[in-house]
Formats: C-alpha cells, sequence, structure tokens
C-alpha cells in the first residue's frame, strides 16, 4: 500500500480500511463515559492522490453536481442523498445501457414487464419517473412509448442520480429519485479513444470518442462519438442490434462566452421481445413450473424498436463578478414500434385468467401487441447563479426557469392473427389475448410457423400534448461558519390534452403549484456534517382511467437528515440517511379494466408511505483502489392495492485494485448486487384451478447476490484488455416474478473481453 495514502492518528498508523471502518462508528460516536469520541488530525500527502478530470470526475466520484439544486454543490454539502456513476465505473464494468447503468447503482431496483419492454427502476418504494439529459427534461423511461431502451451509454459522461422528491428542478417532485444524464462535451485537446468488445452469446461490440480541436487555440472544439452492438441472447429466438453516434461541437465567443450545439442519434431493438412475463410461474393444474431458462416462447417475427434524435444547444457567459448564465434547448424525437408476440397467461372474459400450460405441451396460448408511438419534446431552460455578500459572509443564489412540451402521436391499426387456418381479429389497441389469440400446437416446440400478426393504419390517430413549465429559485445561506441552510421554491403550471381516436378532447390542467425546499448542512468538523431536507412532492401521472382521461397527479411530502463525511480533499465521500416519504393518489390497476384505446386502465389509489434508511461510500480508499458501496433498509408503512415489488434490503458494491510491483499494470475487480425476498403478489392472474385464475396469489419473490469480477492487464500506457465476467456463479435469479402469473430469468454467467486504446 502506499505510504504516502495512509493516515496518522496521535502516533500511530491508521490503514485506510481501518479508517472506513472508523467511520461507520464515529459518525455520532460517544466514547464509554458519554463525551464526543474526537479524532486526531488525519495528514495526507495530496501529490499521490487522483485529480479530476474535465468533466470533474475524480475516480468513482465527483468534484460537485448541480442536479439537486442547481447550485454547485460537493457531494458533502448537498443535503440529499445524490450518487453519481463516473465514466471509470461504468468503464470498469462494462455498462453501456441506461439498464446495466442502474442496476449498478445503489438504492435502485430493477423489475421487468417484459424482455426487450417495459422496464421499472425503483427508488424508496416508487417508481422513477423523472429523467434528464444535462439537466433539461428527457422521455426516458424504459416503457412502450419513450426512448429510454434505446439510451446509450457511450453517449454520456456520468450519471447524477439524486434520491428522493426533486420538485425544485424537475417540476414534478419525483418521491424516489431524478436520474440526469450528463452528456459528453469537448475539450480544448486533442486525443480520443476506441474499443472493441466479444461476449457470451456472440456480443459484438465497437466504439470510438474523438476529442477533435477545429482551431489551433482550441476556442473552435468537436467530440464524436460512434458505437454499434450486435448480440444474441441465452433465451430462444432473441437477439439485440444497437446503433448510437454523437457530435457535439463547442465555441468560446470570448473568455467570458460559450457557444455550443449538437445533434445525437440512438437506436436499439431487440428480436424476440415479448409482450409480459415470458416464464409461467404455475402450469394449468396449478403446479409449480421448472422451465429452462433459455425458454422464450415468442415468435420469430416478435420486436420492439426504439430510435431517439436529439438536437441541442447551449450558450454560457460568466460575468466579471462570479456570476454565470446559462441557456440551454434540446428537440428531442423518439420513435417506437412494438410488434410482439408471446405465449402467456392473459384475460379471457368475466374476470378471468386463462392461457395456462400444460405439461404435456397443450394450453398455451400465443398473445400479440402492435402499437407505434412517435413523440416529439421540446425542452428549454434557463439559470442564473453566483455568490453574494451579505453581513459580511458569502452566500449563492440561483434563479431559473424551465419548459418542457410533449407531443405524443399514436395510429390506430387494424389487426389480423392468422395461422393454421384461424383467423382472429384485434381487440381494441391492436391485442391478442388468451380470449382472442391462437392456440399453440406444443408450447415446448415454440411458436408454430405459420402464424403472422397482420397490421394496417386505419387513419385515426390519439394525440396527447403535454405542458410543463416553472420558475424557480434557491439560496445557499452561510448561517454561521459551520451552518449552512438552502431556501427554495418553484411554481409550476402542468397541463396535458388528449385528443382521442373519436374525436373526443380531455384535459388535466393544474397551474400555480408551489413547491417548497428547504435544506440545512452543519459542520461538525472538517470532515463531517450533519444534514436536512424537506420538499412537497407534486407528480403528474400519464396512466389512463376507464374513460380515458389522465389519473390526478401525486401528491405528498418528502423528507430526508443525515450526516456525510469526506476525506482527501472530497476524493471519498460517504453518507448515511434516513428518509421519510408519504404520497397519495398513486396510480394503481383498475381490476382489469381497459381504456377506450384498449391498453389497461389505472384509477388513484390509497397511496403510500415508506421510510428507511440509506449507506453509501465511493471514491478513492488509495491512488491504486476505488470503491463504491451502498445498503438500503426500506420500510414500508402503508401500501397501496398493486402490492410491493421492492426488497425491504439492498446491497450494492464494486470495488477495483491495481497491483503494485512487478504486477503494477493489472488491476482487478469485484462487485455484488444483493437485494432480500420480496413478499410479491401474483397480480392480477393468480394460480389456476383446472386451467383458470380468478384472482390474485401471494406470492414469494426470491432474494439473491449476484457477484461479478473484472481483471484489465496494461498492455502498453495506451492499451489495455480487460475481461468482466457477470453472475460469476452463476445464480438462477429473477427480475420480475408474478406479473400476470409470470416470471422472468435474469442473465445466466457470461464473460465479455474488451480491448481497448487510447490517443
Amino acid at each position: 500500500m502506499n505510504d504516502a495514502f495512509c493516515m496518522t492518528r496521535g502516533g500511530s498508523r491508521l490503514t485506510p480500511l481501518a479508517f472506513f471502518v472508523a467511520f461507520g462508528l464515529s459518525g455520532t460516536a460517544m466514547a464509554a463515559d458519554g463525551q464526543a469520541l474526537v479524532l486526531d488530525a488525519t495528514n495526507i500527502d495530496s501529490s499521490a492522490l487522483p485529480v479530476a478530470d474535465d468533466a470533474g470526475q475524480i475516480g468513482y466520484t465527483v468534484e460537485s453536481t448541480r442536479s439537486s439544486t442547481g447550485l454547485k454543490l460537493t457531494p458533502r454539502q448537498t443535503p440529499q442523498s445524490v450518487t453519481t456513476i463516473t465514466r471509470q465505473q461504468m468503464d470498469d464494468r462494462g455498462v453501456q445501457n441506461i439498464e446495466q447503468a442502474l442496476e449498478t447503482t445503489p438504492g435502485v431496483s430493477v423489475s421487468k414487464s417484459e424482455v426487450g419492454g417495459r422496464t421499472d427502476f425503483r427508488a424508496r418504494g416508487y417508481s422513477v419517473s423523472n429523467w434528464k439529459v444535462d439537466g433539461l427534461q428527457f422521455q426516458g423511461g424504459s416503457d412502450f412509448n419513450s426512448g429510454g431502451n434505446a439510451l446509450n451509454m457511450d453517449l454520456y459522461e456520468r450519471i447524477d442520480i439524486v434520491r428522493g422528491a426533486n420538485g425544485l428542478l424537475g417540476g414534478t417532485g419525483d418521491p424516489s429519485a431524478t436520474v440526469n444524464l450528463i452528456r459528453k462535451a469537448p475539450t480544448r485537446t486533442f486525443g480520443g479513444s476506441a474499443y472493441a468488445t466479444y461476449g457470451s452469446w456472440d456480443k459484438r461490440r465497437l466504439g470510438a470518442d474523438l476529442n477533435l480541436p477545429l482551431s489551433e487555440d482550441g476556442r473552435l472544439r468537436s467530440r464524436f462519438v460512434m458505437t454499434q452492438e450486435d448480440a444474441n441472447s441465452f433465451r430462444d429466438n432473441q437477439s439485440n442490434r444497437s446503433r448510437a453516434a454523437l457530435a457535439n461541437f463547442e465555441f468560446d465567443l470570448d473568455d467570458a462566452t460559450t457557444l455550443g450545439a449538437g445533434y445525437q442519434y440512438e437506436y436499439n431493438k431487440v428480436v424476440g421481445a415479448g409482450w409480459g412475463a415470458n416464464i409461467p410461474i404455475w402450469y394449468g393444474d396449478g403446479s409449480k413450473t421448472d422451465l429452462p431458462r433459455s425458454s422464450n416462447v415468442a415468435p420469430s417475427w416478435s420486436f420492439g424498436e426504439y430510435i431517439t434524435r436529439t438536437a441541442f444547444g447551449s450558450l454560457a457567459h460568466r460575468f466579471d463578478n462570479d456570476w454565470s448564465l446559462d441557456l440551454k434547448v434540446a428537440q428531442s424525437t423518439s420513435e417506437v414500434l412494438n410488434h410482439r408476440g408471446l405465449a402467456k397467461v392473459n384475460s379471457t372474459s368475466g374476470g378471468n385468467y386463462g392461457g395456462y400450460w400444460n405439461q404435456d405441451g397443450s394450453g398455451a396460448v400465443l398473445n400479440g401487441l402492435h402499437s407505434s408511438v412517435d413523440t416529439t419534446q421540446q425542452s428549454a431552460q434557463i439559470d442564473l447563479s453566483g455568490p453574494f455578500e451579505l453581513f459580511g459572509r458569502s452566500h449563492q443564489a440561483m434563479v431559473g426557469y424551465n419548459d418542457s412540451r410533449t407531443v405524443a402521436w399514436s395510429p390506430e391499426y387494424n389487426c389480423t392473427m392468422i395461422g393454421d387456418g384461424i383467423s382472429r381479429a384485434g381487440a381494441r389497441g391492436c391485442q391478442f389475448r388468451a380470449n382472442n389469440g391462437l392456440p399453440i400446437s406444443d408450447w415446448g416446440n415454440g411458436v408454430d410457423e405459420d402464424y403472422q400478426l397482420l397490421t394496417s393504419q386505419t387513419g385515426r390517430h390519439t394525440k396527447t400534448t403535454t405542458r410543463l413549465q416553472g420558475m424557480y429559485a434557491a439560496t445557499r445561506l452561510s448561517i454561521t461558519d459551520p451552518l449552512s441552510v438552502i431556501l427554495g421554491a418553484r411554481v409550476t403550471d402542468y397541463s396535458a390534452t388528449t385528443l382521442a381516436l373519436d374525436g373526443t378532447r380531455t384535459n388535466q390542467q393544474n397551474n400555480g403549484i408551489v413547491t417548497p425546499y428547504l435544506g440545512a448542512v452543519y459542520d461538525l468538523n472538517d470532515t463531517y456534517s450533519l444534514y436536512a431536507s424537506y420538499t412537497d412532492i407534486f407528480n403528474p401521472q400519464t396512466q389512463e382511467t376507464v374513460s380515458g382521461g389522465r389519473v390526478e397527479p401525486i401528491r405528498g411530502q418528502s423528507y430526508e437528515s443525515g450526516i456525510k463525511g469526506a476525506w482527501f480533499d472530497g476524493r471519498l465521500n460517504a453518507s448515511a440517511a434516513y428518509f421519510l416519504t408519504k404520497q397519495e393518489n398513486k396510480a394503481v390497476l383498475a381490476d382489469g379494466l381497459s381504456t377506450p384505446t384498449g391498453g389497461d386502465a389505472y384509477k388513484a389509489g390509497s397511496g403510500q408511505e415508506t421510510d428507511g434508511i440509506d449507506l453509501e461510500v465511493a471514491g478513492a480508499l488509495t491512488p491504486n483502489w476505488n470503491v463504491y458501496a451502498g445498503y438500503t433498509y426500506l420500510h414500508f408503512r402503508r401500501v397501496d392495492s398493486d402490492g410491493r415489488s421492492d426488497p425491504s434490503h439492498l446491497f450494492k458494491a464494486s470495488t477495483t485494485y491495481r497491483l503494485s510491483g512487478p504486477l503494477e499494470r493489472l488491476t482487478l475487480g469485484a462487485g455484488v448486487t444483493a437485494q432480500s425476498n420480496i413478499r410479491a403478489l401474483s397480480s392480477p392472474a393468480g394460480q389456476p384451478t383446472n386451467g383458470v385464475s380468478r384472482s390474485s396469489t401471494d406470492v414469494n419473490w426470491s432474494g439473491y447476490a449476484i457477484w461479478n469480477a473484472m481483471a484489465k492487464y496494461q498492455v502498453t500506457d495506451d492499451t489495455a484488455v480487460t475481461l468482466n465476467a457477470n453472475n460469476l456463479f452463476d445464480k438462477h435469479y429473477y427480475t420480475r416474478y408474478g406479473f400476470y402469473a409470470g416470471a422472468i430469468y435474469g442473465d445466466p454467467r457470461n464473460l465479455a473481453l474488451t480491448v481497448s486504446t487510447s490517443f
């Protein structure tokens, strides 16, 4: 271990590991006699520490972030739980899409509805619905209508995840978390990198990243990123194809003003994607199934395709008094096409559910879904921020305005499913369920080859226009040397207008919604700080009711308090937090009813109330040793009728260590994601009797621990070879259990070998 990074307590040396343990015990530690336990001064040779890159990243942590309050604050100064997944973390773990990124994020759990479709990212007991890119609102949800399934991490420098409500900046006080992706930006110096990956199931991925100054002094500069991937899967009939490109330009008009503009393209297509969970939990006789992980009774023509195109621009000006003005604009266009088929359990009639598989190969019914949505979102934000003097002390202030307008256009289709001399017409929304799908001859042999889903547009469409705008302001007041207080408020206007297929127009509007924010940080000493924060929750919902309108917005409150620590000039950060969230009106399924377009109908539920604990550490323990880890305990004080999709205990950790001496070119790493079991609900279909179920069934979604490992060898100063192993011990586990009496297996053990070079 590098002596320069060892610490002293009194006259004895304290190793980094012992120091880390000491943090866990000393935040509010008291000696046996009741007196505060005081550690002696720590001496560090800063010349051995890693330095921040152009994006402010220091290994596994960051110097500062604006994602929580809009003010530029260090992690320790921010009175909320903020996690950053840095570029180095993503490279070390082989993270290439948003799902992989959030699977590594402390405090965030993942629940799927189907393969290659809807993925529910959850934090603190609630779904994540607030997505941003460079601080601007973005349609980033991973569902049938948004562009999240196309998000390619090669285009982004890092991801900030603010857990808890963030209504000050977002306009929607999402009680779970806000995900803010920071796009790669050009710098003044020439450089770049490229990589090639080959992995399990014939995964092939190529990527290149070039930073190119376009003038000798770097005032005009550019950044180009390109990536592509083709891969098969452990599941039958499944493959994946993705493409992405970024062109980002910046021009310094003068020493204080920078103009930016760019364009990016993201594409992802999953063949063999289903509609719903692809493995039944029970056979028709009510007994449990035990099917191979490769099982996927989906036709060869089933797919989900996602395309997002984004044009963006910015203007930044730095005034002589250290104030700055930032203007950002973007327009994103998402095209989503679903043409899906899968043998699964679904509704029949009269509140019954059928399509359960029998052990002799009979019973399965091919379900189908066809839909497309084109969405255009225009977003803008302007912020003015800087320091000011008052009563002899220096403070910070910020005022801003943001606006987003989203138009979603969805055509109506005529659909017919044919095969084996049978022709079936689709129900509303071009859906085929257990009552109008096609029976499969033998599910063990897959979908009958002559089955097809034929579609044509009728010329009618639905159109939904959503507008979210608001003004906000915040100030960080330095009350005393150890105490700072953040006061903020936002006024939001929200409207959503839907034009139905029959021309009926519905409108949901909320104006003048005030969202207060209050935070306080008290520095105990140079290392530790106590903090607390409060904000309201106001979150409009997109789910439709039986009449075709929107479920009324979520209302509630979010509280958080805890202790934070920072060491080595902010290169290692840790926190311990208690949180409490209350919300009302959360949308829940409306007892199997449908919307006018044939989708699942929702209603306002009884609401939820959760509290719990978040523990997290991220950064460098030594110049050669990076770590990030997080543990969340979640307690449901009140649960709505949809049941639970969240573990009570969630632990994630990852670490890398670069060896010394003759093995100094070798870096080894390991990590784990572990969660406790979930007392879930198989809803709305449950365990059948004689091939039919009529109600939900309580189920146990088993807990698991998934280990990963990596080894990187630096062949030269510029070229490295990295081996990543995921699910190292080949654990059988589920990424969903109980949705329509179905389940989805997690990935088996898989390997990926990457050769990368920089210049």
